[in-house]
């Protein structure tokens, strides 16, 4: 993709990766952007427009246009807009899911720090005493533990992407105390294999895990 509209978006894309601006800090008008590009000022206003659309920036009334704060989950919230719009399905999702989330267990299995196990011990025995309202969040939460031991911020920005998506699923799954009593079990299996630093098990684990949520969502089965 090409052209001018383009050129400025990156321009100002790369003024941010280069550290010239940072987040909240104020871009350059639009006439020095234009003059300093050799485009028109409407252009720049669109390309600044195309920007705001995905979060990187927001015009604030009289006052200008500012870097946001560039935090993952601002920048990715479209990212459960456009799932929605495309009309996919809870097993998209958990296809989604289960290309992402064994490998990320496998990996908190081999990262895990020694002093790191108070806050995973906290969220089983508060997954343990939940109920209907409180699963969702919870179980949420644990996943995101999990992501967040791989040291990949990539990864944690895409599964906290589909965060809102992952919450309409779990409010469904939620409502039966029987899935959530086996999912109990097997957070608390998973849990076990990343403990003992067993990247396998902790994979096939969460792959069973994901298998039989996703499963309750195929025809036939609600």
């Amino acid at each position: 993709m090409s052209g001018p509209l383009h050129d400025v978006k990156e321009h100002v894309v790369n003024l941010i990766l280069n550290g010239e601006l940072s987040p909240g800090d104020a871009l350059p008008a639009e006439r020095e952007l234009a003059t300093r590009l050799g485009v028109s000022r409407p252009l720049v206003r669109e390309a600044l427009r195309s920007l705001e659309a995905v979060n990187i920036v927001e015009s604030r009334r009289g006052a200008g246009t500012y870097v946001t704060d560039l935090s993952p989950e601002f920048l990715l919230a479209p990212l459960s807009y456009a799932f929605r719009l495309v009309r996919g399905s809870e097993i998209d999702l958990f296809e989604v899911r289960r290309f992402l989330e064994p490998q990320a267990a496998a990996m908190a299995a081999l990262h895990l720090p020694e002093d790191d196990l108070s806050e995973l011990d906290q969220l089983l025995d508060e997954l343990d005493a939940s109920d209907q309202s409180t699963f969702p969040e919870l179980d949420i939460a644990f996943h995101e533990w999990i992501v967040r031991r791989t040291n990949n911020r990539l990864l944690l920005s895409v599964i906290r992407g589909i965060r809102d998506l992952e919450y309409q699923v779990l409010a469904v799954t939620a409502t039966s105390a029987e899935s959530r009593l086996l999912s109990g079990v097997e957070h608390r299996t998973i849990a076990s294999a990343i403990r003992a630093r067993d990247p396998e098990r902790a994979k096939a684990a969460m792959l069973l895990h994901l298998a039989r949520v996703e499963d309750q969502f195929r025809p036939g089965k609600a």
